[in-house]
């Protein structure tokens, strides 16, 4: 499911899979991005549903419920991170644990941020941003360009 259709401006932007089986929890977390013009909320209501829309729609960040139908969202992540095309994707992990020891066991399991329910405006959306500008900067990286002629930034740097 598709929360808003592309800007007539053809200007890209960045997609959140949420991976989510609860209608109400979607529908907060479309309340929170409600002013995000350039976020495109990609939903799936099973991890398995999430897997195919991650390896097909590379979205920038994935929030996942660590309860959520199918396989586990440990499951979930170890198979996005066998993948090429998904395995740098930052996936937080939502959850009812708020216990100091679940909150590291997860992290040390690779998931880039962990949130604990109920869902804050606050911290979600502090998350999100640093997600997004991690997949900007290990996309740009990447991409070809960047490899051949350095970075901008950094090549400012040193023609200094």
């Amino acid at each position: 499911m598709i929360a808003r259709a592309m800007p007539k401006t053809g200007r890209r932007r960045c997609r959140l899979l949420y991976v989510e089986d609860h209608a109400d929890s979607v529908e907060l977390v479309k309340t929170l991005l409600a002013g995000s013009e350039d976020l495109l909320l990609l939903h799936a209501a099973d991890a398995n549903l999430g897997i195919k829309l991650a390896r097909t729609r590379r979205p920038e960040a994935i929030l996942i419920n660590v309860d959520v139908a199918g396989t586990s969202a440990l499951e979930f992540m170890q198979v996005l991170r066998s993948d090429p095309g998904t395995e740098a994707t930052p996936i937080l992990a939502l959850g009812a644990n708020a216990a100091p020891e679940a909150i590291v066991k997860a992290l040390e399991a690779g998931f880039f941020q962990v949130l604990t329910k109920p869902l804050q405006a606050g911290p979600f959306m502090e998350a999100l941003a640093f997600a997004l500008e991690f997949t900007a900067v290990e996309r740009s990286e990447q991409n070809p360009l960047i490899l051949r002629f350095g970075h901008p930034r950094t090549s400012f740097k040193e023609s200094r």
